[in-house]
């Protein structure tokens, strides 16, 4: 699983970059905030999320990890794909959808086209306070891809994550401490 590219920029379209890595060309998929600073020539890295079907492989890129976290908390909600998460995070910094989201506010997530006020209802319930994004770090979010890797959900990779000793700090480690606690 592709999780993190760095390379030069090569062409630049209305939703999507192609990056070059070392003579290999990735498209990935950007919000439109970040398509406009985007220069081509420019050297780029993005943390992205490989989301395979059956006919196609896609790359949705971020600047920061807590982008890329918050578009895998919205990725398990039943009903939101990988356009509409990119659509609500390109809403606004991370800090305020959490604002938004924990002050139930469902108009502000039902501007995002194709986002009605059901869907935008159950976004609020499914994330009000679930959102700790900032008390996990960098290392906590490769335990949970690596777990939802290994095909656990998102909120069984939480919540092994959660039961994980803070004195840890290897990232193996973490993932066979989850694992153990998965495991009960």
């Amino acid at each position: 699983m592709i999780t993190y590219l760095e390379g030069e920029i090569k062409n630049k379209s209305q939703n999507y970059i192609i990056l070059e890595n070392s003579g290999i060309g990735y498209q990935i998929f950007l919000s439109e905030k970040y398509i406009a600073g985007a220069k081509e020539g420019e050297r780029a890295s993005f943390y992205v999320h490989e989301y395979i079907r059956e006919n196609s492989r896609d790359l949705y890129g971020f600047l920061a990890l807590s982008e890329l976290a918050f578009f895998w908390r919205l990725l398990d909600i039943s009903g939101v794909g990988p356009r509409m998460a990119m659509n609500i995070i390109a809403l606004g910094t991370i800090e305020e959808l959490v604002q938004n989201i924990e002050k139930g506010n469902i108009d502000y997530i039902s501007q995002v086209s194709g986002v009605g006020k059901k869907t935008a209802q159950k976004i609020v319930i499914e994330l009000k306070g679930k959102l700790d994004l900032a008390a996990s770090g960098e290392e906590d979010q490769e335990v949970m891809q690596a777990l939802k890797n290994l095909g656990y959900s998102g909120a069984q990779a939480r919540e092994a994550v959660k039961k994980v000793s803070k004195e840890t700090s290897d990232t193996g480690e973490k993932v066979r401490e989850a694992l153990r606690y998965l495991s009960k």
